[in-house]
């Protein structure tokens, strides 16, 4: 029992360094401007239902339920790992700090382009931490690291990923009441500047938190 017990911490180890290791170099990529698209035509159904089957699991493990409500027939020009990135990014912050609770995936069509809404019921963020939410390796206080852990790089990309596509993330939440995170994407990508702000990448928070999560 003992063995197995420390094979699972290893294994856990394991997982977060390389999710460390991978969201610095797609960061890196970010600040160098480095990231380019792979636009194809994609489903906004079929895609929204692949992502929301790998991430049940982690969305019920903390006793949380997953709904799913998403427009059929809607098709865009777009990079499809970077839109499954952005919102598995979302969906693993919202589970991670949402216990019991509940976690919404909302996708539609919202004139010439869609809109990914993630909402969850979970801890929430006070107006100080919404506002360094962006900004990478921010994860609210030492208590959110100690209890929720992550590496503080998921928001940053995903909304860098969405301004690359011609989109943005924004945020609604309430300190005790939960979050809304909503993507804005265009039905065609239209690239915009991906050159980094001068200052230094934006990401994290939720409540005493918010760092990018594991998803898997």
């Amino acid at each position: 029992a003992e063995v197995g017990a420390d094979l699972g911490k290893i294994q856990t180890a394991g997982r977060y360094l390389l999710g460390l290791i991978n969201d610095v170099l797609d960061l890196s990529k970010v600040e160098a401007g480095k990231t380019e698209l792979s636009l194809e035509r994609f489903s906004l159904s079929a895609l929204v239902r692949t992502v929301a089957g790998d991430v049940k699991p982690l969305v019920e493990r903390g006793g949380n339920r997953l709904d799913v409500d998403v427009e059929e027939g809607v098709e865009l020009d777009g990079d499809p790992r970077k839109v499954r990135q952005i919102l598995l990014n979302l969906l693993g912050n919202a589970a991670k700090f949402t216990e019991r609770g509940t976690v919404e995936l909302r996708a539609r069509r919202e004139g010439q382009g869609v809109l990914l809404a993630v909402r969850d019921t979970g801890i929430g963020m006070t107006p100080g931490q919404i506002d360094s939410l962006f900004t990478a390796f921010w994860q609210g206080d030492p208590s959110s690291n100690r209890n929720y852990g992550g590496t503080g790089l998921g928001l940053a990309i995903s909304r860098h990923y969405a301004r690359l596509m011609g989109g943005d993330v924004a945020v609604e939440s309430r300190e005790g009441e939960g979050s809304t995170f909503t993507v804005r994407l265009p039905l065609g990508a239209a690239p915009a500047d991906a050159s980094p702000p001068a200052s230094a990448p934006e990401e994290p928070g939720h409540g005493s938190r918010r760092d990018d999560a594991d998803p898997l």
